[in-house]
């Protein structure tokens, strides 16, 4: 999962992650063997100004087993992306904003 670091993770956070993935009962194998997959969504939450990637995964690994579709409509049902972005990065739980939480 080193292409994490591409997002400014560290190698702590990234193995957090990873015992996030289990915790949460997540199919790691999303995460290892579909990297394009998971680029793809937290590219979504970075064009909308979502800067706190780390805690949207942590919070919830579970939203990247959704296509990369499904997010983004639930994201284009947000009118001010703005304000999503805003309360996103304030607190990853906001992500029941989007339904995906």
């Amino acid at each position: 999962m080193n292409y994490l670091k591409n997002y400014h993770l560290s190698d702590e956070q990234i193995k957090k992650i990873e015992d996030a993935i289990k915790e949460h009962h997540v199919n790691i194998d999303i995460f290892k063997y579909d990297p394009e997959k998971i680029v793809a969504i937290l590219n979504l939450f970075l064009s909308i100004g979502v800067t706190n990637l780390y805690n949207i995964i942590i919070t919830n690994p579970s939203l990247f087993c959704d296509t990369v579709s499904s997010i983004e409509n639930r994201m284009n049902q947000y009118e001010n992306k703005d304000e999503l972005a805003r309360r996103l990065n304030e607190d990853a739980r906001n992500l029941n904003l989007i339904g995906l939480l």
